[in-house]
């Protein structure tokens, strides 16, 4: 197979599970659809990703392709035109998808940006541990005003008897 971005070599690789071809020229890799997702965990999972989760809680502008920018690809699999679309649809990154076999082609590094878009971050972790501790806290002051209220009503009952 041909490389859709410099029309180099592709060839095949298998990292752990998970099969792709990835262009020795311009380190693209094309991936089948079934395979796509299962290879982006995996470079998430392994914890070599820079963390995103700056980025998290950033409000980002949902960009559209540049279709003045954009050459139509073909598919190094069946040959048929690809279509560009944004990945996870905010993330901004641009993958080209074969309509006709449902592969996808990724430009050099951009595994890397979904596997940043997708990994487990510890930030964003420690900022969902601090919404359960608030939550937790606004129990337990619940919790204290209910026992409190429990109290003087159990004292008005004992001061009636």
């Amino acid at each position: 197979m041909r490389c859709p971005g410099c029309n180099g070599s592709l060839l095949k690789e298998r990292h752990r599970y998970v099969e792709f071809d990835v262009c020795r020229d311009c380190r693209g890799i094309w991936v089948s659809g079934e395979q796509f997702h299962k290879l982006a965990v995996l470079v998430a999972s392994e914890g070599n990703v820079p963390s995103s989760a700056k980025l998290t809680f950033k409000p980002r502008k949902v960009l559209r392709p540049a279709k003045e920018q954009y050459h139509i690809r073909s598919c190094p699999q069946c040959n048929a035109a690809m279509r560009e679309f944004n990945y996870a649809y905010d993330s901004n990154i641009f993958l080209d998808r074969c309509d006709t076999c449902k592969g996808i082609w990724l430009d050099s590094n951009e595994i890397i940006d979904i596997a940043k878009h997708i990994q487990y971050n510890p930030e964003v972790n420690d900022a969902a541990r601090g919404l359960l501790k608030n939550d937790a806290e606004q129990t337990t002051e619940y919790i204290g005003y209910i026992i409190m209220v429990l109290s003087v009503l159990f004292r008005l009952l004992l001061l009636k008897r």
